[in-house]
C-alpha cells in the first residue's frame, strides 16, 4: 500500500511517467543488486526483490520480463562503471601514469567486486538456460565493446603489432578478465597487483614485437 500511495502522490506532485517508471526501474536494479549479492541468483524469488525495492511483484514484471532479465541488467549496470573507468585509464595512460599492464592486472587481484560476483552467478546460469546465455551476452556487449576500443587504442600507440588479430586478442582479454573473476572469487588471487603489472606488461610487449 505504501508504494502506492507513493506512485499516486507522485504524479499529483506533477512528476511525469517517464519519471515515475525511470525512479522505479532503478529501484528494483539496486534491488536486485542487494538481494542477489545477499542470497544468490538460485536464491532469490522476485518477491524479494520487489518487495526489498517497495513495490509488488506485479511492479516488477511491467519493467522486466523476468528474473533472469533483471540479474543482467545489474550486471550491466555494475559493470558500467568498472569498464568506462578502466577505458579512461587505458586511453589516457600517458597523462594518467596508469599503463594498460596496470589496468587489466586490476582485474586479475584483490578482493571480488559486486560484478565478479554476479557475473559468477550469471555464468553458472548460462551453461544449462538459453534465456540466461542471451541475456549475459546483451550484459556484455558494451563490456566488450570497450575491450575493442582499448585494444584499437593501444595498437594506435604502437603497443599491439599490425600482424595482432585484434578479434583474436580481444578474445584473449576477455578469457583473462572471466578467468580472473573465478580467481578472485575462489580466494586465489594472491599475486600483487605490481606483481601482475609487471608480468602483463611484458606479455604486451611480446604482442608489440
Amino acid at each position: 500500500m505504501g508504494s502506492d500511495f507513493v506512485a499516486v502522490t507522485d504524479r499529483q506532485g506533477g512528476r511525469n511517467d517517464s519519471t515515475n517508471d525511470l525512479d522505479t526501474r532503478e529501484r528494483l536494479v539496486r534491488a536486485a543488486i542487494e538481494v542477489f549479492l545477499e542470497k544468490g541468483y538460485g536464491g532469490t524469488r522476485v518477491q524479494d526483490i520487489a518487495r526489498r525495492a517497495g513495490f509488488t511483484s506485479g511492479a516488477l514484471y511491467v519493467h522486466f520480463p523476468s528474473r533472469t532479465a533483471l540479474l543482467g541488467e545489474a550486471i550491466m549496470r555494475e559493470g558500467q562503471t568498472i569498464m568506462e573507468q578502466l577505458a579512461n585509464e587505458v586511453t589516457s595512460a600517458g597523462a594518467s601514469g596508469v599503463s594498460p599492464a596496470e589496468s587489466l592486472a586490476r582485474l586479475s587481484s584483490g578482493e571480488p567486486t559486486s560484478l565478479d560476483l554476479l557475473l559468477l552467478e550469471a555464468l553458472a546460469l548460462a551453461s544449462r538456460s538459453d534465456e540466461a546465455k542471451e541475456v549475459l551476452g546483451q550484459a556484455l556487449n558494451g563490456f566488450v565493446s570497450n575491450l575493442m576500443v582499448m585494444i584499437e587504442t593501444s595498437r594506435e600507440r604502437g603497443d599491439v603489432g599490425d600482424d595482432i588479430d585484434l578479434e583474436a586478442l580481444r578474445q584473449i582479454v576477455v578469457s583473462w578478465v572471466f578467468g580472473g573473476v573465478v580467481v578472485k572469487a575462489l580466494g586465489l588471487a594472491t599475486t600483487s597487483t605490481d606483481s601482475l603489472t609487471h608480468v602483463t606488461r611484458r606479455l604486451l610487449q611480446g604482442i608489440g614485437s
